[in-house]
């Protein structure tokens, strides 16, 4: 439900917009279902309040947030306010709103309903210490409910999980419970304990302190564009292949986000007035997860859609064949291999061409699989063919010896053909449920530098899940019970072993005795029930065949999990290569620096495929014993 006002108006007009809360309810709600009595009072009290406050306090330009949710699985937010902070920036606070008039402390005497299960058995003499300060006895449900401030840190949860604007330390985000007709003078301790530190609960008797807490987080400037930020800037959980339509038209779930929306508002800004003089070439760079795809995509749409030519190329076959098949009818034409661009355009002959992963092309087009065409580079085909070229870019993700192009050999070869070079870093994760936390671990663990993971510093939980087994077996029931429970999930692994078949069916991959599986299968197969190769990530049946970094590169799913070969080992405090052990086309590659980097690009690329959780496993006791040490939790 959206339905927000500056408190201002809300106060002025209390009736009408009781009456407007009622109407967005009912639009909001999947039935069409009107809301019921007490939440109509709710919203004629306790939102009043709190908009009252504001109001009096000279805030009347804060926007107030009813019902607030951005997700289906989320709970809705009774009031969530939206302003200035005092200190600069914007800011906004999360309320759970209580019209009890009386509530008692946890006692077993009463009943045991809302306890926890220890606290629950017969003959129980105590509460145990998460039951005492997280549950309160509320006499007119007869039952204990939660402490308001847990909802509140629950809410705040939510907001940072759905919000990537959260993550910048810059944005000012509270939270507070406010029972303001929590007058009973034996009801008061509820606000002298504090169940999530730093949530407060104020009560009616506490007027001022409430007003203190409202001064202390907003300023009386317009709060208009922390709403519009708070509307905006939201962060999906769905999966980019589900939504490529939707992104494509321009109606997707998916929100741009700082560079983001900075990169799309300056190209189509080329687009729509070119340089008369020289060429700009948009380089645009980003670690895994940062939405360089879906950035290539709303660009591929907003052009087509203002009534220029523009092509989508990429260096994956995998993700862009699944763009493909996803786009709307009549925009697939777009998606072409670089063959067809060098062979069917002519010389700045179409507005628009848009490289994703420009980090696999190779030094020149490919003809067939195994040989490149004679004469122009890949990048030269591709800038010389665009009014505005632009290429995305990760130079982490190169993976074989023909992949030349990092991203100073890109800028280089770009600047011999005489074009300006418009760099754009993208350095915010969105993939991981925006957990910059595991981006980060990631990288620093192939690096050789790893770090702890810390999935709950003591104040907030970490929304990412990571685990590691040593159990290949054990790996596959997590994730097919999360496969079970509607999530998507699938199986890659280091290419460590032979590819012997292409249906699909033959158990290749053998990482411990008793269990073996099949890579996923070539296009050329037709074996019932086991997708193509190009869509081993994203059909039915992908789970039953190990997928590969061809295969995995460019896409996403909300659970993977990682086999980690022999190839690469953890020993003496470093990575270990061993040759005999890549059985991919990456041995070609001479130096054993070179290689090693290489292959752990590969493992990069596997463990940052899901946008949910990760399961590691590795065929190495060392290795195994290193994700324990770094504390990452065992499965």
């Amino acid at each position: 439900m959206e339905a927000y006002w500056p408190a201002e108006e809300m106060v002025r007009d209390r009736e009408r917009i009781k009456d407007k809360i009622a109407e967005c309810y009912k639009a909001a709600h999947p039935t069409g279902q009107a809301p019921s009595a007490g939440d109509i009072d709710s919203w004629r009290e306790s939102v009043y309040e709190v908009a009252t406050a504001l109001k009096d306090l000279g805030l009347g330009q804060v926007w107030v947030f009813i019902e607030y949710r951005v997700d289906p699985k989320m709970n809705p937010i009774d009031v969530v306010l939206a302003g200035h902070h005092p200190e600069g920036g914007l800011s906004f606070a999360a309320f759970e709103l209580k019209q009890w008039s009386t509530v008692e402390r946890p006692n077993r005497t009463h009943t045991t309903k809302g306890f926890c299960a220890e606290c629950r058995k017969p003959g129980a003499l105590a509460l145990c210490k998460q039951c005492a300060i997280e549950r309160v006895y509320a006499p007119f449900y007869s039952a204990h409910k939660k402490h308001p401030a847990m909802q509140v840190g629950s809410n705040l949860e939510s907001l940072k999980q759905h919000h990537s604007m959260f993550d910048d330390r810059y944005i000012h985000l509270t939270g507070a419970a406010y029972l303001h007709n929590l007058k009973d003078p034996q009801s008061q301790w509820i606000s002298q304990v504090m169940p999530c530190p730093g949530i407060r609960t104020f009560t009616a008797r506490q007027p001022a302190k409430f007003r203190e807490f409202l001064k202390a987080t907003f300023i009386s400037a317009d709060g208009a564009d922390a709403a519009e930020a708070l509307l905006g800037r939201r962060r999906s959980t769905a999966l980019l292949t589900s939504e490529i339509g939707n992104i494509v038209s321009g109606y997707t779930h998916f929100s741009l986000v700082e560079n983001q929306l900075k990169a799309v508002n300056d190209v189509m800004n080329s687009v729509r007035d070119p340089s008369t003089s020289l060429k700009q070439v948009y380089v645009i760079r980003g670690r895994a997860g940062t939405g360089k795809s879906l950035v290539a995509l709303t660009l591929l749409g907003d052009v087509i859609r203002d009534g220029y030519a523009a092509r989508f190329v990429s260096g994956g076959v995998a993700s862009r064949e699944n763009f493909r098949r996803g786009a709307p009818r009549g925009y697939g034409k777009a998606f072409m291999t670089l063959n067809k661009v060098a062979d069917k355009i002519g010389p700045d002959g179409v507005e628009l061409i848009l490289c994703d992963e420009a980090h696999r092309l190779t030094e020149r087009p490919m003809k067939g699989s195994f040989y490149m065409r004679d004469g122009e580079s890949s990048v030269e085909v591709i800038v010389s063919r665009a009014k505005v070229p632009v290429f995305f870019i990760d130079g982490d993700q190169r993976l074989f010896a023909d992949e030349v192009w990092s991203e100073e050999l890109l800028i280089e070869e770009i600047q011999k053909l005489h074009a300006e070079v418009v760099t754009i870093d993208f350095d915010r994760a969105l993939r991981a449920v925006g957990s910059s936390t595991f981006d980060t671990w990631v990288k620093r663990l192939l690096l050789g530098d790893p770090l702890p993971w810390k999935a709950d510093d003591g104040t907030e939980a970490e929304p990412f899940e990571l685990h590691w087994t040593d159990s290949a077996a054990r790996m596959e029931k997590f994730l097919q019970a999360k496969l079970d429970a509607g999530a998507s999930a699938r199986m890659t692994a280091g290419m460590c072993w032979e590819w012997s078949d292409t249906s699909g069916t033959f158990p290749d991959v053998a990482p411990e005795p008793g269990w073996t599986r099949p890579w996923n299968a070539e296009d050329s197969h037709d074996t019932p029930g086991v997708p193509k190769r190009h869509y081993w990530a994203t059909d039915d049946g992908g789970f039953n065949q190990i997928g590969c970094v061809h295969t995995a590169q460019g896409l996403e799913y909300d659970w993977g999990g990682v086999i980690m070969g022999p190839d690469l080992t953890w020993s003496d405090n470093a990575w270990v290569l061993d040759r005999e052990y890549v059985k991919s086309k990456a041995i070609r590659i001479n130096s054993d620096v070179e290689l090693a980097q290489r292959i752990r690009n590969h493992y990069g690329v596997l463990m940052t495929r899901s946008i949910r959780g990760t399961v590691l496993y590795s065929t190495h006791p060392a290795t195994r014993k290193l994700f324990a040490d770094l504390g990452v939790p065992k499965l």
